[in-house]
């Protein structure tokens, strides 16, 4: 039976069957996770057999089978009756067991299962070419590459421990054998632990990850792991999904043209789209979804472990600690998961009691709905997670150790000094405590706590701080004074605020807050223009001068953007849109 020959109300029962499709493997592997008891992962130097398995390839091969059992009752049904009408008597003919939309998640869970499964018993190092290092196809360029992590994190000016995270790096580039590798560690304003690495090659470390850190080995463990996506090319796989947004990005616009042209030569085309063009876009958005979604991540968490096992690969052979600074990093690494897991967890009791509530008030329809829009939320959290867990990381490290060093690696005591003294030196450690203090301030303000946040921000703005003239605190000190009614004072901070070298987004946000409430639109849409040219048009500052433009009412300008941002910055484009709503 072919899709298009479907009744209405079988569209309706098939809709039905595939969202029980999606929600029974998601449902069947909790309640295995919950009865099942924890154990070690056992790493395997082959993929499981097809099928098998959990993650992303086991949720896939579980949901093809589902909806071959779904499907199969109906469309054998179905087939029957027709054949029985055509030729009385005669038997229905035998389907393909391994095809339809069933046959393909199945094969596709274990392509995945393939893919991103099983372990070395060689050094991962034994992947790179010596010589020169081939710059990625997704770098954007060096100023540009900075300029995006001031719109999305904001940099820190901490020479000291720059310059001295720089030298490790070095050490780690040396060993890797790869020449003339660009890029250099960045820090961050962020009291979380965060760290990445670019398709330019720099590394950003967050102020808070340097707090966590021990020593130089585990900084060297750190930025070995960064520094293999840079040697790897791990970036690069990001230009597959881009390439099918700005596909269908064309084809969209193409589709509209042609049906504009058309109506304007008196043709029967509307601007509308067809119900054929709309389908092929549709197919489109698909691919991208499952892409977006799922495969683009699965792909990450092999990634991942690659750049483990090059991570440490680079390190010893730099002669750093593997059981002092590999280990207690990911060791770092688990402990930081398990409390955002606790925080997750929270959220979830919280939207739990909240849909509960609906249903104690008589709103039935709401809490259901509610309901599943957490339960997919859930699945596209599972699926879309671009790294395993820090304990699992360290057991297939611990694998890998193994396999490829036979437990064997000369015995280095850590390297500590180096790195106190880093850390503490007098343009490193006050401007890391002070920015704790602001971060603070920040979380109050997002409270509607004005005078507590102004009051932690007062002496880190005075005379005596290395971070008075920085863009963040005098932002922060703009919004708690003028949501304390004290408007001609805060406008002293945000002017010092948007002259700051060390930009940040936020501050052209408060800019444009402060002229709207003016009612000088023209200011707003100059403030907007003002930040995409300082922030070098890097590809973050496209959804955040549309939401700029949205949360100040200016839809045209809104809209105007979008459509860049569709055309130009394709991976940016679900946040553009995002950003529209």
């Amino acid at each position: 039976m072919s899709v298009t020959s479907l009744s209405s109300s079988s569209h309706a029962r098939r809709a039905t069957q595939v969202v029980m499709c999606l929600m029974l493997p998601l449902l069947a592997s909790t309640a295995r996770a919950q009865t099942q008891p924890e154990s070690a992962p056992q790493a395997t130097e082959t993929a499981p057999a097809a099928g098998s398995g959990g993650g992303i390839g086991g949720f896939f091969s579980s949901l093809g089978t589902s909806i071959k059992s779904a499907t199969s009752a109906e469309n054998t049904t179905a087939d029957s009756t027709k054949a029985s009408d055509a030729t009385p008597g005669a038997s229905a003919p035998t389907g393909n067991p391994g095809g339809g939309i069933g046959g393909f998640f199945s094969g596709l869970g274990d392509k995945i299962n393939q893919t991103i499964t099983g372990s070395r018993d060689k050094p991962q190092f034994l992947d790179l070419v010596a010589g020169a290092y081939k710059a990625s196809s997704e770098a954007i360029g060096e100023q540009k590459d900075i300029d995006e992590s001031r719109i999305t994190r904001g940099v820190l000016s901490v020479p000291g421990f720059t310059n001295y995270a720089n030298t490790v790096l070095g050490k780690l580039k040396h060993a890797s054998l790869v020449e003339q590798v660009p890029g250099q560690v960045i820090v961050v304003a962020n009291d979380q632990m965060d760290a990445g690495a670019t398709p330019d090659g720099n590394i950003f470390i967050s102020s808070g990850y340097i707090r966590e850190l021990k020593n130089e080995d585990q900084l060297a463990a750190l930025l070995g792991h960064e520094l293999s996506h840079v040697l790897l090319l791990h970036n690069d796989s990001s230009a597959f999904l881009r390439v099918q947004k700005q596909i269908s990005t064309y084809a969209n616009v193409g589709m509209n043209i042609r049906n504009a042209v058309d109506k304007s030569t008196g043709g029967a085309a509307s601007n509308v789209l067809t119900p054929g063009q709309k389908e092929v876009l549709q197919h489109m958005e698909l691919l991208i979804s499952v892409s977006d979604i799922a495969l683009h991540p699965a792909w990450g968490r092999r990634q991942e472990a690659e750049a483990d096992r090059l991570g440490m690969d680079l390190m010893i052979k730099a002669g750093y600690s593997y059981t002092d600074g590999m280990i207690p990093w990911l060791e770092t690494v688990a402990k930081w998961d398990a409390i955002q897991d606790a925080k997750k967890a929270e959220l979830l009791k919280k939207q739990q009691d909240s849909m509960q509530a609906l249903m104690v008030g008589g709103k039935f329809e709401d809490s259901v709905k509610q309901g599943l829009g957490f339960a997919l939320n859930d699945i596209k959290g599972q699926l879309s997670a671009s790294h395993e867990g820090g304990d699992k990381r360290i057991n297939d490290l611990d694998a890998y150790f193994i396999k490829a060093y036979n437990e064997t690696v000369p015995k280095v005591k850590p390297t500590i000094a180096p790195f106190e003294q880093a850390r503490n030196k007098p343009d490193v450690k006050p401007v890391l405590a002070d920015y704790s203090t602001v971060f603070q301030a920040r979380n109050l303000i997002a409270d509607i706590k004005f005078a507590e946040a102004q009051g932690l921000l007062k002496p880190v703005l005075g005379p005596r701080s290395q971070i008075a003239g920085h863009a963040l605190p005098n932002q922060l000190m703009f919004e708690a004074l003028r949501g304390l009614g004290r408007r001609k004072e805060a406008e002293a901070y945000l002017s010092k605020s948007l002259q700051s070298d060390n930009s940040v987004w936020s501050a052209y946000d408060s800019a444009a807050t402060y002229f709207k409430d003016q009612g000088n639109d023209d200011a707003v849409i100059q403030v907007g223009k003002n930040a995409f040219v300082r922030f070098s048009g890097a590809p973050s500052a496209y959804p955040r001068l549309v939401a700029l433009y949205k949360r100040n009412g200016l839809t045209k300008n809104m809209n105007d953007v979008m459509s860049e941002c569709a055309l130009r910055q394709a991976d940016k484009r679900d946040q553009c849109m995002a950003a529209t709503r």
